[in-house]
């Protein structure tokens, strides 16, 4: 039954009208995790992000906690991984990550109601642990933060592919609209991505489509600044500070980075209230109080929420926000506390206080000689965030002989 429910309706209709289980499952359809089946995994990035390196101190041994969107992969080719970790996929789409080895699932969103139908559709999955945590890449917030540039000379920030379905036509289509309603053009930019190889079909078609609505490429460059590529790190957080606020013009994403990014930089978002509605149900933690959600899916109300937003932008502190929910302390505290081995098998667990757990402290200085802050924001260890089996292996050996020596 899942055919009649087309990737467009996802992407551009707010309103389905099929029984949320059959949505549910399309959306299942798909996932971009690296799984051994695909005949080329093996050039792909298998992501390994150590959240908390294997401790042994005083003969107490504690398993380390992982990352991936590629567990089975891990799983199949360094067995061992499994004696010194927990490990927890993850997917950038909205699906439910697909790995069958994994210890914990991370969704993008605490949504029960959807988690029951997952764990009674695929009942080999119901020991799983599911933890909703949107920012599935581990933002570091010390390293995406606010610039010393004071200067909010971009009124409005996009970062979007020049895919039809991040419906930057829509956004065009309000800033057409909030000229002839309020006489003037925010300046925009728009950070595309795009590679040095230029535009392919696909997006040479969404430019196509952006002139025909502007009436022209020097209207469109009138509404927007399109800027291809721009360094992750400094350079993105001068663009986020530059800017007085974001606007996601899709209604359907996975885990979208410039959400958690903005709020860690100050940047409060706009977005669109039926953004994710399939995916995230009840949950209303996606803005944290760090922005305004277009309550209707149509430009005008766009125009109208950038307009209010151009007003009230200063109103909003959304890294105090972000520093309160988010950033990867928080990030492991929650996962620690959803996780029953750690509540059981961790010395002096206290919920939500594992940068306060003596035990822990004493262990991680003995078996690397750093703290639990310098081992989650520093470059000290360099075997916490790696890309491929042969370097994973090679961390393996190091997490083996730091817990044996």
């Amino acid at each position: 039954m899942t055919e009649n429910i087309k990737n467009k309706d996802l992407f551009f209709n707010p309103n389905i009208k099929r029984p949320i289980t059959e949505i549910w499952e399309k959306i299942q359809s798909y996932t971009n995790e690296v799984l051994p089946e695909q005949q080329n995994y093996k050039d792909a990035r298998t992501d390994f992000i150590v959240a908390l390196p294997p401790l042994k101190y005083n003969g107490k041994f504690i398993k380390g906690l992982y990352l991936s969107p590629a567990v089975d992969i891990i799983y199949e080719k360094l067995p061992k991984s499994k004696d010194m970790f927990i490990s927890m996929a993850y997917s950038m789409w909205a699906s439910i990550p697909w790995s069958n080895n994994c210890d914990v699932l991370l969704t993008c969103y605490n949504n029960r109601k959807r988690e029951e139908w997952y764990k009674k559709t695929y009942p080999n999955k119901q020991d799983k642990i599911f933890i909703g945590l949107q920012d599935a890449d581990f933002t570091n917030e010390y390293l995406i933060c606010p610039t010393q540039n004071k200067n909010k000379d971009i009124d409005i920030m996009s970062i979007s592919r020049l895919s039809p379905e991040k419906n930057i036509a829509l956004l065009l289509k309000a800033l057409i609209i909030f000229n002839e309603k309020y006489g003037y053009k925010p300046k925009t930019v728009v950070i595309t991505g795009i590679r040095n190889e230029g535009l392919d079909e696909k997006e040479t078609k969404v430019i196509e489509e952006l002139v025909s609505i502007a009436g022209g490429m020097e209207k469109l460059r009138g509404y927007i600044e399109f800027i291809s590529r721009v360094d992750w790190g400094k350079e993105i957080c001068n663009y986020y500070s530059r800017a007085k606020f974001c606007v996601l013009s899709s209604i359907y994403e996975g885990k979208n980075r410039m959400i958690n990014e903005a709020a860690s930089c100050n940047t409060p978002m706009v977005v669109f209230r039926d953004l994710c509605k399939y995916t995230k149900g009840e949950d209303e933690t996606l803005l944290k109080n760090s922005g305004f959600y277009v309550e209707e899916y149509t430009p005008e109300c766009l125009a109208d929420t950038i307009y209010k937003m151009l007003s009230l932008y200063k109103n909003f502190t959304p890294r105090e926000s972000y520093l309160r929910y988010n950033g990867r302390l928080n990030f492991l505290n929650k996962c620690i506390d959803a996780i029953p081995y750690y509540k059981n098998n961790l010395p002096e667990y206290k919920e939500g206080e594992i940068e306060k757990n003596i035990w822990l402290k004493l262990a991680i200085w003995e078996n690397y000689g750093v703290t639990l802050q310098d081992f989650l924001y520093s470059q000290y260890i360099k075997y916490n965030w790696l890309t491929n089996i042969k370097d994973i292996d090679m961390a393996l050996s190091f997490y083996i002989s730091k817990i044996n020596d």
